[in-house]
């Protein structure tokens, strides 16, 4: 387990908010929570982001991580997030084109390029 998530353990210990042991979803009422904590954080993130504060926008992108790490602990997947990175880091590094080079959208978000596979995460469960 990385620092952040064994930091954001000792918070949901330290208030009473449940960390799951293995892989699973938590009850409907949690998975509720989370997914407005997410959006709230994420909010704040993106408002943060036009205010040109970087201090505020580190703050906020804090919070963010902390919120997700809170959300990984509550799904149980603190033992094999190593593992899901490591796999979705492989997917997102096939989307390079077939030069070996990356494919942006007029925007500059990446694309996937032609060997494009997707992360295989079915070892979680």
């Amino acid at each position: 387990m990385d620092v952040y998530t064994k930091q954001v353990a000792e918070f949901h210990k330290a208030f009473g908010i449940p960390v799951l042991n293995s892989p699973q979803l938590p009850d409907a009422e949690r998975l509720k929570l989370r997914a407005r904590l997410v959006g709230e954080e994420s909010h704040e993130v993106m408002e943060a982001l036009q205010s040109g504060n970087l201090q505020h926008i580190a703050k906020e992108i804090a919070d963010l991580m902390i919120v997700l790490h809170g959300t990984v602990l509550e799904l149980g997947l603190q033992d094999v997030m190593d593992e899901v990175m490591k796999e979705v880091h492989r997917s997102n590094m096939s989307k390079l084109g077939t030069d070996g080079k990356p494919i942006h959208r007029e925007d500059g978000k990446v694309l996937k390029g032609p060997g494009y596979s997707e992360a295989d995460l079915t070892f979680i469960g």
